[in-house]
């Protein structure tokens, strides 16, 4: 039970606290520990508002003390357990800064949840991003028509300059949107092998270990050749636009395919915000070095995804200081707030770690952009109360909890001499978990949505179409083709669960959309009259293969019933061949061998 105290004795107690006496146990206790502080508590005495934090846990209150503190703390509010006496009776904690004020007890909620916590849009594809059902559909909407055919626009400028450096004019043939489109297929088949570091000579090897989708695409020269001359944005201006524009030789390709990623998918209620680097080496003027990634060198994209789905939703390549009209603060306030653009007033929720997370930042995002926050903080925040960032004494697994109107403080202890700093607008309790760690709700939320970015990355590494290359804007369009390939996959999948039907893996939802990528390439070099008999064989089966596949999908939808399909003796051939197959016949359903693929010989007769 509650029982309020007079307000005779509050103002006693809190005028033999301002008077500065203390137990004299505190006193020998803070003598004894006062050569072991740490660097976090030193930084509080230099505030001159840690000198009441640091013994306050080791006290050992009395009897009538432990009578006051039963009184200031209902058996309700389970999240008062850890708070020291002192600050219950004065009902708030004061940040370094002296001005910040934090209550000590949650405030009393009039409604049920806040209007800033209701989000009001359903999650998933949105447009034209519903109608998807294969991943070319959706890759299409990702990196569409006319973005390759201005590569293919600025690839031919750059391929004209260099013909003069061949002396043969079939080595330096201009390229078109069939064969870019192959290219960026071999690059995603590649990829899903988790070949992508392997030598080509491996790839295009004819003693049969080679791989027979690169051989029948294109020849290992043309290849190389594509790949060094491939560009993004016209050559011939690209000196000027560069002095206004670190990013010029990429800027027009990465924004559009950015601007596309907007468009074809509704996010969730939660998004991360995170940086992720794409590794290189070579030469550029926006490098970064990052120890904890591991490349350490590279470009840093800071990126804005789903936080369960993984779907990328926006983008920016940081490029330091810039000039002219691209001339952005990179201060973690302002990039976060241009990164929130596309979800503004959507009542989302943002996470991000201690890089970004600041309290200016909360509120703006909280009455300017219509979105709640969470994120761990950093110990040098000036508006946090000291005791929160005190170790000495606090129990593992303890917690305590700072109150505004829209804003929530929580310092917790995972283990000794440890505390963990998180700051939040969606949470307005003091909730705890059941397990023995009694982990407060806002802690538990944050690590099932911190690892949005991160998980992203990790998609792109495993199926990566990245090749060894020192041109930085050739690394910023493999991060793309990751991207866009992860994101077309959320989108058909989304679309295939609404339906009912099964989601194949991405695996294999990376070889479909390769395959879809380099058959028109395929079938227009059948056409060549002089390729040699091997390259000839392998175009042949890939088309056979293909028309195969068509044929099953469309003996699938037909009105006929087919029967379910399992390996069985060829029906034509003789009894001792033991040929065993799955095809079937298109018209009476027996089994055929690849011998006899186009019809069995009962229904030529009868068709005959």
């Amino acid at each position: 039970m509650n029982i309020p105290l007079q307000d005779s004795t509050i103002e006693a107690l809190l005028q033999e606290e301002d008077s500065g006496e203390e137990n004299v146990s505190e006193i020998e206790d803070f003598e004894e520990h006062s050569e072991h502080e740490s660097e976090t508590e030193q930084e509080a005495d230099s505030s001159g508002a840690a000198s009441d934090s640091e013994n306050i846990f080791a006290h050992l209150p009395s009897d009538s003390e432990v009578e006051e503190y039963e009184e200031l703390r209902p058996i309700d509010e389970e999240y008062l357990e850890d708070v020291p006496l002192k600050y219950l009776r004065r009902g708030k904690f004061t940040g370094k800064d002296r001005t910040t004020q934090w209550q000590v007890r949650a405030p009393t909620l009039r409604v049920r949840t806040r209007s800033h916590n209701i989000v009001y849009h359903l999650q998933g594809p949105i447009g034209e991003g519903r109608s998807c059902t294969s991943m070319l559909e959706a890759w299409d909407l990702m990196i569409p028509e006319t973005c390759l055919q201005k590569i293919v626009y600025y690839t031919n400028i750059y391929i004209q300059e260099q013909r003069s450096k061949f002396s043969r004019e079939r080595d330096c043939k201009s390229t078109d949107i069939v064969e870019l489109r192959a290219l960026l297929g071999l690059l995603y088949f590649c990829g899903r092998l988790r070949s992508s570091h392997l030598n080509t000579r491996d790839l295009w090897e004819k003693d049969g270990s080679g791989c027979d989708v690169c051989i029948a695409t294109m020849s290992r020269e043309r290849f190389h050749f594509l790949l060094r001359n491939l560009r993004f944005d016209d050559i011939q201006t690209r000196v000027e636009r560069r002095q206004t524009d670190k990013l010029a030789p990429f800027r027009e390709i990465f924004q559009e395919i950015n601007d596309n990623f907007k468009k074809y998918y509704a996010l969730g209620n939660d998004v991360t915000i995170d940086e992720k680097l794409e590794k290189t080496r070579g030469r550029c003027p926006f490098r970064q070095y990052i120890p904890n990634k591991p490349g350490k060198y590279g470009i840093k994209i800071l990126v804005m995804a789903d936080a369960r789905t993984y779907y990328t939703n926006n983008m920016e390549v940081y490029v330091g200081k810039n000039d002219g009209p691209y001339d952005h603060s990179n201060s973690p306030r302002d990039l976060v707030k241009r990164l929130v653009e596309p979800i503004k007033n959507s009542h989302r929720n943002v996470v991000m770690d201690n890089w970004f997370t600041s309290f200016p930042l909360l509120s703006d995002l909280l009455n300017d952009c219509g979105l709640t926050a969470l994120g761990t903080l950093r110990k040098n925040k000036t508006e946090i109360p000291p005791i929160f960032t005190a170790t000495k004494g606090r129990e593992i697994h303890s917690s305590l909890f700072g109150f505004q109107k829209d804003c929530t403080v929580v310092s917790y202890v995972p283990k000794k001499n440890k505390v963990v700093l998180l700051a939040s607008t969606m949470h307005h309790d003091g909730k705890k978990s059941s397990e023995e760690t009694k982990k407060p709700e806002i802690i538990m939320d944050y690590n099932i949505t911190k690892c949005g970015v991160d998980v992203v990355d990790e998609m792109c590494a495993t199926y990566s179409v990245s090749r060894a290359t020192k041109r930085w804007p050739l690394v910023l369009f493999y991060g793309l083709l990751n991207v866009s390939g992860i994101n077309a996959y959320v989108i058909v999948k989304a679309n295939k669960e609404n339906s009912g039907a099964v989601m194949v893996q991405r695996r294999i939802a990376l070889k479909d959309l390769a395959l879809s990528l380099v058959m028109p390439q395929i079938k227009k070099r059948s056409s060549v009259p002089n390729l040699s008999s091997y390259i000839k064989t392998k175009i042949k089966f890939m088309i056979d293969d293909s028309s195969n596949d068509e044929n099953a999908s469309a003996n699938a939808n037909s009105s006929k019933s087919r029967p379910p399909v399992y390996s069985s003796r060829c029906a034509v051939c003789e009894w001792k061949k033991d040929r065993k197959t799955k095809t079937v016949c298109k018209l009476c359903f027996k089994k055929i061998c690849r011998e006899h693929t186009t019809i069995c010989e009962d229904c030529y007769d009868r068709v005959k």
